[in-house]
């Protein structure tokens, strides 16, 4: 069969399977979804609207949450993603009132989206979602009654079932599955917010065990699993040093360590920079060993008269890891017009990472950035700052990393909340990252501040590509057009291609593989 027969194939099974074993469940649920879903915006290209969206609340986390997972067990005729988004569909209501998560599946390709409703009772929010025995598995909280778990039969059943037992009361939880164990960690008000775990084997709940070196709010956390039972619980000290700590467990979380300290803070010429819960952290395992990302600046003040106008002071994206200590990832460096004062809500100039480790070991990280001039006005007349979604990645285990690469570019228009699976199955220097985010068609966060307006907010996937293409124009006389052999090859990771035009005008330069079936364009600009 040809591709594009093969791909076909792919999107009828997909719709079938679904259709003949879940029609109940997909008729109820996604005619209660769609039926209030107001049209898309014109989307980009290589962009797909997941079907998930919110009437108004676009206000998600403070910090870094994982929003998509990838299918570990991914075969061409089985469904290769699951995301989620804290919807709200009824503005009458400003905070939780009438909040559900909602959750879609994609098609192995990830242009076939279906959505549907987790749970049909109100004040649901804050998910999370992660992997458990190779299904999906999500927790939501409620401010009554604090988080629950839920986990689908299968990758894809559309069948979600809450786990038996009742977790403790944890606010707004992280979790992850390692063996046939899922962790949950988060805090609580009855404890004065200092970090809290437990366990669920399958059959019941562990009794809460502290972490008394982690405290704060739900964006204090990141909780991921790693090969031969490894599992992370990571966290800031926000109540006391600002200092970050990591708990280790080898046991597929059973037990965990006492804690270290992983990070203390940056010293940026005459400043210091903490990490902060507003720019979020994230972590994901390449093999057994960990790799965290965290937002740092520092304290910034509100110097301005502007209530929700704040100034921060060389703001950036760091990397830390066991082997290679702590490595700058993205900030002022490597992002031109990076704005160091921004007037929103909860949010940092450059923050909300998210982290994944691909197949061969590359390291790919996305973030939400606030550019100089990005601004969008709002319904009370405020000049609000509009983010973009960035995303960068390393060869070397993060030692280093690449060039910072802007994959929304829609001034004016706000996208903030990237995603990436923990894990993706595979990745080349020529495959396109599948990035998944918030699309707010107002910016500032209405439910922080009703006054800003209301708006759609959707669920976007992007296949970006992120990888870097150096061009280096060099004058000269061209006779005529020229395409030379690239010098070294075979290569890696990188080869120089040199090529001539005798005229200036509009010029591609693509990549073929052996059956010509093309792989990527590297040009695709105005030349001279």
């Amino acid at each position: 069969k040809s591709e594009s027969d093969f791909q076909n194939q792919i999107k009828l099974e997909f719709k079938m399977k679904h259709i003949l074993q879940f029609i109940a469940i997909f008729y109820f649920h996604n005619t209660f979804l769609m039926a209030q879903a107001p049209p898309p915006p014109p989307l980009q290209t290589e962009e797909v609207w997941t079907g998930l969206y919110s009437l108004s609340c676009d206000y998600q986390t403070s910090g870094s949450l994982r929003y998509i997972v990838e299918n570990p067990d991914f075969t061409p005729f089985r469904s290769n993603y699951c995301a989620v988004i804290m919807g709200q569909h009824d503005s009458s209501s400003v905070y939780d009132a009438s909040r559900y998560i909602y959750y879609s599946y994609s098609n192995a390709t990830g242009d076939l989206w279906e959505p549907d409703v987790l749970n049909s009772g109100l004040s649901w929010g804050y998910p999370d979602i992660s992997i458990h025995n190779g299904n999906p598995v999500i927790s939501a909280y409620r401010s009554d009654s604090g988080t629950r778990i839920f986990e689908d039969i299968t990758f894809p059943a559309y069948a979600f079932i809450q786990l038996p037992g009742i977790p403790p009361l944890i606010n707004m939880s992280h979790l992850t599955g390692a063996g046939n164990n899922i962790i949950l960690a988060g805090t609580s008000s009855i404890n004065n917010f200092t970090g809290q775990y437990t366990v669920y084997n399958g059959t019941n709940w562990s009794p809460l065990i502290s972490l008394p070196l982690i405290s704060g709010s739900s964006g204090n956390f990141s909780v991921e699993s790693g090969t031969n039972g490894t599992v992370g619980i990571f966290g800031i000290n926000n109540t006391g040093d600002r200092y970050i700590y990591f708990y280790k467990s080898k046991d597929n979380g059973l037990t965990f360590d006492n804690g270290s300290l992983i990070f203390k803070y940056d010293i940026d010429g005459t400043d210091t920079l903490f990490a902060n819960t507003t720019g979020g952290l994230q972590a994901s395992f390449r093999g057994s060993e960990p790799h965290l990302v965290f937002t740092v600046y520092k304290i910034p003040s509100n110097v301005f008269p502007g209530q929700y106008t704040t100034e921060f002071i060389k703001p950036k994206i760091l990397h830390w890891s066991p082997s290679t200590g702590v490595t700058p990832v993205a900030g002022n460096f490597n992002i031109m017009n990076l704005a160091n004062t921004i007037t929103t809500v909860a949010m940092a100039p450059v923050g909300q990472p998210s982290l994944s480790v691909s197949a061969n070991g590359l390291l790919i990280c996305s973030f939400t950035v606030f550019l100089q001039g990005n601004t969008q006005v709002v319904d009370d007349g405020s000049v609000l700052n509009a983010g973009e979604i960035f995303a960068i990645y390393s060869e070397n285990n993060g030692v280093t990393w690449g060039n910072a690469n802007n994959i929304t570019g829609t001034p004016g228009i706000e996208e903030k909340h990237s995603s990436l699976a923990n894990h993706v199955t595979s990745m080349s220097f020529y495959d396109k990252v599948k990035i998944y985010y918030l699309r707010d068609m107002k910016a500032g966060g209405w439910v922080n501040v009703p006054s800003f307006g209301k708006a759609p907010v959707y669920g976007i996937m992007k296949q970006a590509r992120i990888f870097s293409i150096g061009i280096n124009q060099i004058s000269s006389n061209a006779a005529s057009f020229k395409l030379s052999q690239n010098y070294p090859n075979p290569f890696n990771p990188s080869t120089t291609i040199k090529f001539d035009i005798p005229k200036s005008e509009f010029t591609t330069l693509s990549v073929y593989d052996i059956n010509g079936r093309e792989i990527t364009t590297l040009v695709n600009q105005e030349m001279t």
